[in-house]
Order: structure tokens, then C-alpha cells, then sequence
């Protein structure tokens, strides 16, 4: 059972303060691609495929410091099957939100990047969100939910992706590497319902990102 606890894991308020993104920016070092910022047009995906195509030698996607964007839902579970499909790894450096927490479930393999800062490094989920004013666009609820248990091989819990899918833009459900980034309570998932205040987040027992198959490695 999934029970909030009082104190919140300790470095988190600090790892969750106010984003600052830039356009998606893209760099292959030997076997890796990283990725950074946001994307904002499928046109970027069209890049990061063709990044990934003529450069047969890359065998993982590094999310660094990656803030989702605003594109179509749909770029976003094109991304995650494309990586799926190419059977990539995925590690995570630095926050790795919104949409970006679901383009790294296409991971065969999925850990925290080599030299990553464990504190700030983790795959925040939340609900989706439309242009418009950033209506929650909750007829995307079910998808969302069934993305979340397909990618994890059935091991996110149903009530705990849709407790995702219901955060505010500005929440997030976080889940921290637990062999790295856990707190001094052994908890390593938080539940912010509006991260950079520090009222707005609370530490979360029964589940890591391991048993939940957000990581795999």
C-alpha cells in the first residue's frame, strides 16, 4: 500500500526548483546521444531519428536535463516506440519530465547515466496537457495509463499511473533511482503536487522505481 509520508526526501525541493529550457539540442558522444531541452515540432523527432539512423554506433539515449515539450502527444509515443524498436538503452541525467518520463520507458535497459548527480536526476510523470491555456486533456487518460503499464512490462500499478496522469502541470510524480538517490527514510518516489515549494511535495512508501518498472538496471 502506497502511504505519504511527512518528511519529504531530502535534496528534493532543491532538485525540483525552477526549469529553464532551451530548443531540444541533440550531440552524439561514442555510443551514446544526448538529449536536452525541450522539443517543440515533430520536426525534431524526424532529427533525432535520423541521428539514430546515421549513427549506427549509438546504442544508448541519454536524457539530460530533458523537459518534455510542446508537441503532439503522439510525437511523444512515436519517441518511445522508436526507441523500443530500435532496442536502445535509455539513462536518465538531470530531470527528465512530463513528456520526456515516457520516451525514456522505450528503453530496453533503463538506469541513471555514468557521473549522474543522483539528488537531481529522475523521471517525473504528470498528466497531459493541450496548448490551450494548458487544459488537461483527460480523454488522453486511458492511453496513458496503458503506455505507462506497456513499457513497464505490467509492473506500474494501474492506481499509481493514474495518480500521475491527475498531477497539475507544475507536479510531478518523481521516482529517483532507489539504489542511488534514496533519502534518509529509504524512499526514493515523491509525489509533488507543485515542485519549488516546499509544501509541495511529499515522500511516497511502498513503491520504487525498480518494482515499478521504471527502471530497470
Amino acid at each position: 500500500m502506497i502511504r505519504p509520508l511527512a518528511v519529504v526526501l531530502s535534496g528534493v525541493v532543491f532538485a525540483l526548483s525552477a526549469f529553464v529550457a532551451d530548443a531540444a539540442q541533440f550531440r552524439v558522444e561514442g555510443s551514446r546521444l544526448y538529449v536536452s531541452g525541450e522539443m517543440h515540432g515533430d520536426r525534431e523527432f524526424e532529427r533525432f531519428a535520423a541521428m539514430i539512423r546515421n549513427n549506427p554506433a549509438v546504442k544508448t539515449i541519454v536524457m539530460k536535463d530533458f523537459y518534455g515539450g510542446a508537441v503532439q502527444w503522439g510525437s511523444f509515443t512515436t519517441i518511445t516506440k522508436f526507441i523500443r524498436d530500435q532496442k536502445l538503452a535509455t539513462e536518465v541525467d538531470g530531470p527528465c519530465v512530463s513528456a520526456c518520463a515516457l520516451a525514456f520507458l522505450g528503453g530496453v535497459r533503463r538506469s541513471t547515466a555514468p557521473g549522474a548527480d543522483p539528488k537531481r536526476s529522475f523521471i517525473g510523470f504528470h498528466g497531459i496537457y493541450n496548448s490551450l491555456g494548458g487544459t488537461h486533456a483527460s480523454e488522453f487518460q486511458g492511453t496513458f495509463v496503458n503506455a505507462l503499464r506497456r513499457y513497464t512490462g505490467g509492473r506500474m500499478p494501474e492506481a499509481v499511473a493514474r495518480k500521475a496522469f491527475s498531477l497539475p502541470r507544475d507536479g510531478f510524480l518523481a521516482f529517483f533511482d532507489a539504489r542511488k538517490g534514496k533519502g534518509k527514510n529509504g524512499v526514493s518516489v515523491v509525489l509533488c503536487e507543485h515542485f519549488g515549494r516546499d509544501d509541495g511535495c511529499i515522500g511516497i512508501t511502498g513503491i520504487d522505481g525498480l518494482s515499478a518498472g521504471v527502471f530497470t538496471h
